[in-house]
């Protein structure tokens, strides 16, 4: 939804993705509530959430700057510079694999 210029995506590749998010999202929900005890007065859940939430940030502001590499028109190589782009080549990478850890 948000690149410029792209290709429409077959109807039978977004019934696919559609099916196994929501079978996966399903099943990991059902393994967390059924079969996991978690104490309350257990520090995981904010601490948890904490952590994706940085890896949200990351990931958002990475997108953000690779979204704006390039200006209409422009077809050149850039080099993305800002946020966790200083630290590590693939900041997107990077968010994504904190919001999953």
């Amino acid at each position: 939804l948000r690149t410029r210029g792209s290709k429409p995506i077959p109807l039978p590749v977004m019934l696919c993705a559609f099916s196994f998010c929501s079978l996966n999202g399903y099943i990991q929900c059902r393994s967390l509530t059924f079969l996991l005890i978690i104490p309350n007065s257990s520090l995981t859940l904010p601490l948890g959430v904490a952590i994706w939430a940085i890896g949200l940030k990351i990931n958002m502001d990475a997108d953000h700057i690779l979204r704006n590499l390039r200006r209409p028109g422009e077809f050149e190589y850039s080099i993305p510079e800002g946020g966790m782009f200083e630290y590590v080549s693939g900041a997107n990478f990077l968010g994504e694999i904190i919001e999953w850890a």
